[in-house]
């Protein structure tokens, strides 16, 4: 690659970085908000089977099989691997940014 290209590259990255920041805190919120909704739910539904006197030591396992709250827990997980694929993907961003950034250094000072 040219010089102007790498500077191209270097700046295409970059924006990309940035667009991945912002996608990574919409992800962040959306995790959180997954993450709430699961653990409220969870509690409404623990605190309705004390309600029925349901033995304790079932209320849990019955939670976790339970639809609505199953599903809920899915889309808890599935938030929190969209949110970790962002956080990586900044960190490929970062290390092409330092690569590319190397490559100039050594051209330019060639």
């Amino acid at each position: 690659m040219e010089d102007y290209e790498l500077l191209v590259y270097l700046q295409k990255k970059r924006d990309e970085l940035a667009r991945t920041l912002i996608e990574s805190k919409k992800r962040g919120i959306a995790f959180a908000d997954a993450e709430r909704d699961y653990k409220r739910e969870k509690a409404k539904f623990i605190a309705q089977k004390r309600m029925e006197n349901m033995p304790v030591t079932l209320i849990r396992d019955l939670a976790q099989g339970d639809v609505y709250i199953s599903e809920l827990r899915h889309e808890r997980d599935v938030a929190k691997v969209l949110y970790q694929n962002a956080a990586e993907a900044i960190n490929v961003y970062k290390l092409e940014c330092r690569l590319v950034e190397a490559q100039i250094k050594r051209e330019w000072h060639a």
